[in-house]
């Protein structure tokens, strides 16, 4: 059952009217029967390996104050999720005898984040930064709840079962900021992200050598700006359905392309990852290296390298991913041993965010292609200076995208939320819902191909 479909609509219908006439004790169970049922549809497999790993976890939390149960309860979840993330990766073939389309779907659709959300339960429970669960059906719901099963955001325990614990109430007021978190969401996959990945052709992240070095330019900003609504878009429709039940989910972006420096686009893109990685590898490992005295080159140096090629293998296990990571762990380490403590000017501080969004796009060719020789091609071919156009470039499409992309991101940067259209007048968010939902009417038509969502395949 695909997110965007009548099928999912019905099903949300559903879930929601029956929700409503429930207590709240009630409420959690209704809402993980339904997240199961959710799953089932995808994959009842899949369902067994969630039911498993929600089993382990819920059983080794009531112990995790100890450190040897903590040990082998992070140690099985870290050795799961490796095994198949190698498996379902390049390097599969290699250790099973099966084809890889097989053993791409031995890896479960949302395996890369419920497995996360366990690893910080158990954290959480050893370092007493929360209490371990006394009730199944709500830690269940904790990794479960349907609308951040597939691609997250990443949950922390504390907050999530709290609000599973307290009653909810949706008002005139939460259910026009969910509706219109909903709508964002459908402009930004549909209008801007199918749109463009619709022109973006098959082969030029495997092929870059067909392609001229002006072309290569145009296409690696049509997957930038596809990937960031892509998976924008998908935040912000789980939030806002995760609204209409009173419960909310963490944001994933704040406005990542006007980022001044690499540590600060971090605190911006995919952000329930970055902070995962921040607080359960980064700041533990700087931690360890200077009780143990490191020399302080190492203990700046280590922490976010680690911490980006842990990124870059959660991602996928493949040389060009990986070094991707590696390079953004190797720019925030001479960010780090470079920084100045002066402010910057107004005119510096304008090129440096047009700096790190050159650098993040140019790093993102690794994360897109679909080899190391291939990125690496495609990166040198930028620079060959060859201006050969193909008719098929949507130069008019490329800039009415960019052009939407950042009027969002100033609406939620001016008003600090990304539910900015609440800060309209009533008349103005009005109109708004009536522009976003003839949009909706304009493109998804019967013709209409609504692509699958790109983390859904982490």
């Amino acid at each position: 059952m695909q997110l965007i479909s009548p099928q999912f609509l019905l099903f949300a219908a559903v879930v929601l009217a029956v929700y409503y006439l429930l207590a709240r004790k009630a409420q959690n169970v209704w809402l993980l029967a339904a997240s199961y049922f959710f799953y089932v549809t995808i994959s009842w497999k899949y369902a067994l390996v969630l039911l498993a790993v929600t089993t382990l976890n819920f059983y080794i939390g009531k112990k995790a104050a100890s450190r040897a149960w903590f040990s082998l309860g992070v140690g099985i979840n870290l050795a799961s999720f490796a095994s198949l993330k190698l498996i379902s990766g390049p390097y599969g073939p290699r250790l099973l005898p099966l084809p890889p389309e097989a053993l791409h779907l031995l890896l479960p659709v949302g395996f890369s984040f419920y497995i996360l959300q366990a690893v910080s339960y158990l954290a959480d429970v050893h370092n007493r930064q929360t209490d371990a669960a006394d009730d199944l059906v709500d830690f269940a719901l904790y990794l479960t709840y349907f609308p951040k099963l597939l691609s997250g955001p990443i949950e922390r325990p504390a907050r999530f079962l709290s609000d599973l614990r307290a009653a909810r109430r949706v008002d005139a007021s939460a259910l026009a900021r969910g509706v219109g978190l909903i709508l964002v969401g459908l402009i930004r996959k549909i209008v801007i992200a199918d749109r463009l990945v619709s022109f973006l052709p098959p082969a030029v992240f495997s092929d870059p050598a067909a392609f001229s070095s002006l072309e290569k330019l145009i296409w690696l900003l049509v997957f930038t700006f596809g990937l960031y609504n892509d998976f924008a878009g998908y935040t912000s429709i789980v939030r806002g359905l995760s609204a209409l039940f009173g419960i909310e989910l963490s944001p994933n972006f704040r406005q990542p392309f006007f980022a001044a420096s690499l540590s600060d686009f971090w605190t911006r893109w995919h952000i329930s990852l970055s902070f995962w990685l921040r607080d359960y590898i980064f700041f533990p490992a700087r931690r360890w290296l200077m009780q143990r005295r490191w020399p302080r080159l190492l203990a700046t140096v280590l922490p976010p390298l680690a911490t980006m090629l842990a990124s870059g293998f959660w991602h996928g296990a493949y040389a060009s991913v990986m070094a991707w990571g590696a390079l953004h762990g190797l720019y925030l380490i001479l960010e780090q041993l470079f920084k100045t403590r002066r402010p910057p000017s107004r005119i510096l501080s304008a090129l440096s965010v047009l700096v790190v969004f050159s650098v993040t796009t140019l790093t993102l060719i690794f994360f897109a292609a679909s080899s190391l020789r291939a990125a690496t091609v495609y990166l040198l071919g930028l620079f060959d200076f060859t201006a050969q156009v193909s008719s098929a470039i949507p130069f008019v499409d490329l800039f009415a995208a960019a052009a939407l992309t950042l009027w969002f991101d100033w609406q939620e940067s001016r008003h600090a939320t990304d539910a900015f259209f609440m800060k309209w007048t009533p008349s103005a968010r009005a109109w708004g819902f009536a522009a976003a939902l003839w949009l909706m009417v304009l493109f998804l038509g019967p013709q209409a191909n609504v692509v699958t969502f790109v983390y859904q395949g982490f």
